[in-house]
């Protein structure tokens, strides 16, 4: 897809300073655009105490003594001592796997959640010990320890912050301003930077609130000073909750933004406030894989520049936002049909088109299921819903028979036809437009007008795209045709 439209780099912005003028946030609180230190000891790995936490919050008082560090992208490994003699074999009904480990180590302390895996290995005698390890995908620094003189541990969370540096262009959110002073012969005199937070976007998501603002740090070292200003999403509740709902809003925000930028926007750590300690003097810092690490193939696409194919305005704001996420619960194969795949590694554009073409399916037997059955009749599928999208498609294709006729082909030739063999490039150029389709068409229920989609097929889709895809329609090439193409 790297063809369809151009990308953004996401490397959070590092901006040399040379007299700042400011508002906001004070100069002491400078722990943003590197790595928080307790963060950074977990990755790196380091040796600790670990207390795993049953689901009712409770745990033995008797820590396991053990190490930490982050493997790759399979999340936090942390592998601890089975000291205790009594204990046999470490997956016995005796040892339920935990809802969280709290860990304290010489860097300070911090919590595991989204506990992925459990196990261990028991050794009877000889030269091995027994240990235990788990994996986490998801860590909160600098949890109060003092909890643990408590007979439960509250590990829920009050709020959820991730920092995307780079997409602020897509939410219409501007928190740098630099101002520059020349001499009369026209040398820079002075550059002046004002830092101020924008107006947060807020949408309602019922018992949830998901806010969208301006986020930013200054770090002032000697004569190297710097700032940290990337755009704030972040997941507010009244009552404190498990990770994993905030989490999950926080993922369908970044499928939007993926959406929009044709490439994996990784967050950049982020600020939590826990059950524990609802107003710490210190924001917790956090780590989530599904965040901030993408697939290994889309890695490259990070430093490239580019326009979003559209902006949180385009929306409408807050209105949008909760559009997308509750829609993505009503209709979750056509949603992931068009946002899953930057969170996948490699896909081959037959599968590309099928994922695509299931996706439509599913949207229209749940669309009748609701009670919109007229447009919904119309066959192939592929042109009820170039039909329900309208004049914007239309014109990116020249001819919507046609080439709902070509995509849908394509679909069955390949699933039913074992002698079906296309040129890849013509599959290719199918199957983006096909998902061009269905993201248009989501993006339309979100609050996008039929103007907006014009516009986004019109100069923010590549032209050798919208050329390649007339072209095609124009004049279909031998074999692309299938037996039967309905």
């Amino acid at each position: 897809m790297e063809d369809a439209y151009g990308n953004v780099p996401f490397s959070g912005p590092k901006i040399p300073i040379m007299s700042i003028s400011m508002t906001g946030l004070s100069k002491s609180a400078k722990t943003g655009g590197l790595m928080d230190k307790e963060i950074e000891a977990l990755t790196s790995g380091t040796v600790g105490f670990f207390w795993p936490v049953s689901t009712n919050g409770e745990f033995n008082q008797e820590p396991e003594r053990g190490f930490v560090n982050r493997v790759d992208s399979r999340g936090f490994e942390i592998r601890t001592l089975n000291e205790d003699p009594g204990v046999g074999l470490s997956l016995s009904p005796h040892r339920p796997k935990p809802s969280a480990i709290v860990a304290m180590f010489p860097e300070g302390s911090a919590v595991f959640l989204e506990i992925a895996r459990y196990g261990g290995k028991s050794a009877f005698g000889g030269r091995r010990a027994s240990a235990y390890n788990y994996t986490s995908h998801m860590a909160i620094s600098r949890f109060p320890v003092t909890e643990l003189s408590k007979t439960k541990l509250d590990v829920r969370v009050k709020e959820l912050r991730a920092h995307f540096p780079g997409i602020s262009q897509w939410a219409g959110l501007k928190v740098s301003n630099i101002k520059h002073e020349r001499k009369p012969d026209g040398r820079l005199k002075a550059a002046i930077l004002r830092l101020e937070s924008p107006e947060d976007v807020v949408a309602d998501l019922g018992s949830l609130s998901l806010v969208i603002g301006g986020h930013w740090e200054v770090e002032n070292d000697n004569d190297r000073a710097s700032i940290y200003s990337p755009v704030s999403i972040g997941v507010k509740a009244k009552r404190a909750r498990d990770v994993a709902e905030m989490l999950k809003v926080l993922l369908r925000v970044q499928d939007l933004v993926n959406v929009a930028y044709d490439t994996f926007v990784r967050g950049d750590g982020g600020i939590a406030v826990m059950a524990a300690e609802t107003e710490p003097t210190t924001y917790p810092r956090f780590w989530n894989d599904s965040l901030m690490e993408g697939p290994v193939k889309r890695a490259a696409n990070r430093e490239k520049a580019g326009l979003p194919l559209f902006g949180l305005a385009d929306l409408n704001g807050a209105q949008g936002i909760s559009r997308w996420v509750r829609l993505y619960k009503e209709f979750p194969s056509a949603f992931d049909a068009v946002a899953a795949p930057y969170r996948l590694g490699g896909m081959t554009w037959h599968g590309y088109l099928r994922e695509t073409a299931v996706g439509m399916e599913r949207l229209v037997a749940a669309s009748k299921k609701k009670g919109r059955p007229a447009w919904t009749k119309e066959k192939p599928i592929s042109l009820a819903l170039a039909r329900r999208v309208g004049d914007p498609f239309a014109e990116f294709v020249a001819d919507v028979e046609t080439w709902a006729d070509l995509f849908w082909g394509a679909y069955n030739g390949g699933k039913h036809q074992a002698s079906y063999d296309p040129d890849p490039r013509d599959i290719r150029t199918l199957a983006i437009s096909g998902n061009l389709l269905l993201m248009a068409y989501l993006l339309h229920r979100c609050g996008m007008s039929k103007r907006a989609l014009a516009d986004m097929f019109r100069s923010r889709v590549s032209y050798e795209l919208r050329e390649r895809i007339k072209a095609l329609v124009q004049n279909p090439p031998v074999g692309l045709r299938p037996n039967s193409s309905r």
